[in-house]
């Protein structure tokens, strides 16, 4: 009972401790890269109205990039960027 305890309170803290940042360059572009090239970057059709290799475009589209991006690592990375900004 007592190691249930602790193992409790092990993830409650963990689930209060603020994300670590995420950097656009290394952490959240290569996720784009592989789940919306070519598209949404340099030459692509979609690219004009959302290039996905700017971090203004990711800060704006916030968790609407969710509806392509299931993965919930990915979606924490960029959860991580966007509380960063």
């Amino acid at each position: 009972m007592l190691a249930f305890v602790f193992w409790l309170l092990s993830r409650v803290m963990a689930e209060e401790q603020p994300a670590t940042p995420a950097d656009f360059q290394k952490d959240v572009r290569p996720i784009l890269e592989r789940r919306c090239q070519p598209c949404h970057f340099e030459g692509g059709k979609m690219y004009a109205s959302l290039p996905f290799d700017k971090p203004a475009t990711v800060t704006h589209l916030g968790e609407k990039l969710f509806t392509r991006i299931k993965d919930r690592e990915e979606q924490a990375v960029i959860r991580a960027f966007l509380t960063s900004r």
